[in-house]
């Protein structure tokens, strides 16, 4: 088994397509079947299914992905490291960060890392926190910010009867707030009862947060009318501001706007509805002294954003304490 080979298949099952992954490696298709005829010879597996739409790994091709993305990560990050060996440290460290976390902490983060580390260039990924702990697992970012790590993990493996070895470091604790549509950032307290009367647009089924505002209500017996499930974040604000419903998130998701966007935060009374942001690495792969010096700058970061008040809604969790699940 070769590098040459690691990459080809990486590249593959990233683009779908032996067609367009040949044209992106620049090498002709059969001579990179070819390759992957012998990666399957080698390991007397099937690693690719063929559709009409194209190719997806097999269960044991995405088994050797992982491993390849954390074989290629470590050939890239050695080079780095034996060329700048006891210089500063140098490198690209990628960071998975939902949208609402992103509002609050991409920009002091590079300030900071810009300022500490010049030689350290971060690349920041956005998206929902469940896409984020598939990118950490199968090797394309070396950490994530994700909410609720350890209880979505343990629902991750329930449903793919596999272990990811993720490391996580609690962060903080956010509370969630009752967004509706309003001339002002922020609105008076409102009980979970009334809260019942609205309509809401949330995050999906799986989605953390949307796990935590389903028990919560359930918790208290009370209804929970949904007329959208909307895996983007704008898009919830957007439909909120229009005021055809509400949304229950954390303040951090009206973070980042130059104006005010129409949205109105407010309290819930009575019960205090809470997520925890993490942390969270695969634990198979050692962090490079790049990512390493990165992972303590996000929690030197994120605590002095909530013990300044910056970051509303916010408590500063165990970040001193780590658990693997």
């Amino acid at each position: 088994m070769e590098l040459r080979q690691l990459r080809y298949f990486v590249r593959i099952v990233e683009l779908g397509s032996l067609s367009r992954a040949a044209a992106d490696l620049c090498i002709v298709q059969p001579a990179l079947s070819q390759q992957v005829a012998s990666l399957e010879s080698e390991l007397n597996v099937k690693l690719l299914s063929r559709s009409v739409r194209g190719v997806a790994a097999t269960d044991a091709g995405m088994v050797l992905y992982r491993h390849a993305q954390s074989v290629l990560r470590l050939m890239d990050r050695l080079k780095t490291e034996v060329t700048h060996a006891g210089s500063d440290p140098m490198g690209v460290v990628s960071i998975g960060m939902p949208t609402s976390v992103a509002n609050m902490l991409a920009t002091p983060l590079i300030a900071a890392a810009q300022a500490r580390y010049p030689g350290i260039r971060l690349q920041i990924i956005e998206g929902l926190s469940g896409h984020l702990r598939d990118l950490v697992v199968n090797g394309r970012v070396e950490m994530s910010l994700l909410f609720d790590a350890a209880e979505m993990q343990g629902a991750a493996v329930l449903a793919a009867k596999q272990v990811s070895n993720l490391h996580v470091t609690p962060l903080l604790v956010e509370e969630l707030f009752l967004l509706s549509a309003g001339k002002k950032r922020s609105g008076k307290p409102i009980s979970l009862d009334e809260a019942s009367t609205h309509r809401f647009a949330l995050p999906g089924a799986a989605n953390a947060t949307r796990q935590i505002v389903n028990r919560a209500f359930d918790a208290a017996g009370l209804p929970l009318v949904v007329i959208a499930e909307l895996d983007s974040l704008p898009t919830i604000k957007s439909v909120v501001a229009s005021g055809l419903a509400s949304s229950i998130l954390s303040a951090s998701a009206l973070s980042g706007a130059t104006h005010h966007d129409g949205v109105t935060a407010h309290r819930i009374a009575g019960v205090k509805l809470t997520r925890g942001v993490s942390l969270c690495t695969y634990d198979i792969v050692a962090l490079s002294a790049a990512a390493t010096c990165i992972s303590e700058l996000i929690i030197e970061v994120s605590t002095s954003l909530v013990r300044d008040s910056v970051w509303i809604g916010a408590e500063v969790g165990a970040s001193a304490s780590t658990t693997k699940v």
